[in-house]
């Protein structure tokens, strides 16, 4: 593989989990956007997720206004009353399902490892889908960063915590997050996401874990 296309991938990785994030924080006027976004990077990162990414603008474009959205949107994520899906990895990964458990705190652990702090109008805990999808930008954006630098040294570092936050993370609950969804969602929209953030955890860690190219200035082992 050329370094060039490897450098790109991980580009597309990168805005990969930022787009997912976007879209789960209340839809908005820059859903769509978003949404376009994801169409295209799936096509590089993941092949399989792109047609639910096509569900996803048709059921925006077509049949589902934004307030339908935002009402989907609270009642599965937000409340006020009883969570039809709850965004936390604490309540998937701790034996009675509760908030704030051991694993919010190594989440909130892992950010401060690397100098970040969940931002103080954030409304949710460390553990949130969205901030952990956002988490994983920041780290593929450091990798790259690093090595448009030429410093491997440097780069991977973020490599190594990207395959540990997904193995004690993110893919250790967003499957059973996201059949919740899609059981759960009554638009389109919600259930496609559900797809598409599941599809591209299981791929991106089983990429992350396998044989991933080495990217180095100028050329990339395979």
């Amino acid at each position: 593989m050329k370094a060039n296309d490897t450098y790109l991938a991980e580009l597309a990785r990168a805005t990969t989990y930022k787009a997912l994030a976007e879209c789960y924080y209340p839809p908005g006027e820059l859903t769509l956007q978003h949404v376009r976004q994801l169409g295209r990077d799936f096509k590089v990162v993941c092949p399989p997720a792109s047609e639910a990414a096509d569900r996803m603008e048709a059921a925006l474009r077509v049949h589902e206004c934004v307030e339908e959205l935002a009402i989907d949107h609270a009642r599965l994520f937000v409340g006020p009353f009883a969570l039809l899906a709850p965004p936390y990895g604490s309540v998937y990964l701790e034996g009675d399902r509760r908030l704030m458990g051991g694993s919010t705190q190594a989440v909130g652990e892992s950010y401060r490892e690397v100098g970040l702090e969940v931002a103080a109008g954030f409304n949710g805990t460390p553990d949130h889908i969205a901030a952990e999808l956002e988490f994983m930008h920041f780290l593929v954006v450091k990798e790259l960063e690093a090595v448009a630098g030429g410093d491997l040294v440097r780069a991977q570092p973020f490599r190594q915590t990207q395959k540990f936050f997904l193995e004690r993370h993110l893919a250790a609950w967003v499957p059973v997050f996201t059949r919740n969804v899609e059981e759960q969602a009554q638009t389109r929209f919600y259930q496609a996401l559900a797809a598409v953030t599941r599809l591209f955890i299981e791929s991106d860690f089983d990429q992350c874990r396998g044989d991933v190219p080495v990217l180095v200035s100028g050329s990339a082992t395979v």
